[in-house]
């Protein structure tokens, strides 16, 4: 009888070690997932936001509007151009060729060249910064440091230089 309490004794203290050591693996396993899924939501939102400014872009507005047409996509975010994030417009009819906004570091991809009538945009997006999430630091997968960078081009449906545009009520979701 005596023999018997005692392996059961043993065998509740295995129990609890493999519900330890199997519950610590599925909440990093969770942490992974949860982190990744929302680093590839925000991804998709700045592929929107890119192919709004093209779209602005395209149809004439100037650097400053697009900024203002991307930061009305990047908002849902709390992102915005700025110190995290940088747009690049490239019109090789207009002067200058390139404009940017924003001061991360960032730069456009060199294929392919953007011929007349039509217009790139890039924007660059950290992720080191808020909303990314940094849950799995410990174990070694950081996003400090990398960058998102997408791009989109688009029809040039304009002759001259880009315009200023007024909007006032923009929703450029």
């Amino acid at each position: 009888m005596v023999k018997s309490k005692r392996n059961a004794l043993n065998r509740s203290g295995v129990l609890t070690l493999e519900a330890v050591l199997v519950l610590s693996i599925l909440i990093l396993v969770t942490l992974a997932v949860f982190q990744f899924a929302i680093t590839m939501l925000i991804e998709q939102t700045i592929t929107h936001a890119v192919t709004v400014a093209a779209r602005e872009a395209g149809k004439g507005a100037d650097i400053d509007t697009t900024v203002e047409s991307v930061n009305a996509v990047l908002q849902l975010h709390g992102l915005a151009i700025g110190p995290g994030a940088t747009l690049i417009l490239e019109d090789p009819l207009a002067i200058p060729p390139v404009s940017a906004r924003g001061s991360l570091d960032c730069q456009p991809p060199t294929q392919p060249i953007v011929s007349p009538g039509y217009i790139r945009t890039t924007l660059c997006v950290s992720l080191g910064q808020r909303p990314f999430l940094k849950l799995l630091k410990t174990f070694c997968l950081d996003f400090s440091g990398k960058i998102f960078t997408v791009s989109a081009v688009a029809r040039r449906e304009f002759t001259g230089p880009p315009e200023v545009t007024s909007r006032p009520h923009c929703n450029c979701q």
